[in-house]
């Protein structure tokens, strides 16, 4: 409930606002800020205000502005600015480019035809181990073969397979009749 006291200090605001406008926009620095403060100060006192008189109307009119002006000011400050937004919204795309994409898939039939070269019991022990999980000791009782051999064929396999990717990569050229394409 609005009391009297509100309403005379908001017919003083009008009255004054010109001189509480000038004094304002000088000590934020901002005329526009002080318009915004006076404009909060006004609606404020539509819906709320002092239950006693104010001896001092216009010093109270101007503290009420400034405390709002602060008030604000401190709400802005949490809030992120435009180019903090921009950089949080500037999400690298972690999805490979073309290139990359063709690379990984040269990559990949590298392997697999090497691996399709591999002794069946070479690819068993690393099909065992590398796409089913299984543990050295589990993959030796499955096939029937001491730890340290499982160890030495997954070894055989790594080297293999480490060899044929640090190999540098060459593009076959096809020759034509008139020149090479």
């Amino acid at each position: 409930m609005v009391t009297d006291a509100a309403a005379r200090l908001r017919g003083h605001l009008v009255e004054k606002y010109e001189t509480l406008l000038s004094g304002l926009s000088a000590r934020l620095g901002s005329r526009e800020q002080a318009r915004d403060a006076l404009q909060d100060a006004y609606v404020k006192l539509s819906s709320s205000g002092p239950q006693d008189e104010v001896r001092h109307p216009t010093a109270y009119l101007y503290r009420m502005a400034l405390n709002i002006a602060a008030n604000t000011r401190r709400r802005d400050r949490r809030l992120l600015g435009f180019d903090e937004v921009a950089a949080l919204l500037d999400v690298p795309d972690e999805n490979p480019d073309p290139a990359t994409v063709a690379e990984a898939r040269s990559d990949l039939a590298m392997v697999k035809a090497a691996m399709a070269r591999m002794p069946a019991r070479r690819l068993a022990i690393c099909t065992d181990a590398w796409l089913d999980g299984l543990s050295t000791v589990e993959i030796a009782e499955r096939h029937g073969v001491a730890q340290r051999t499982v160890q030495h064929e997954l070894k055989q396999a790594t080297e293999a397979l480490q060899r044929i990717l640090s190999q540098p990569k060459v593009i076959s050229l096809r020759r034509y009749e008139d020149g090479v394409s």
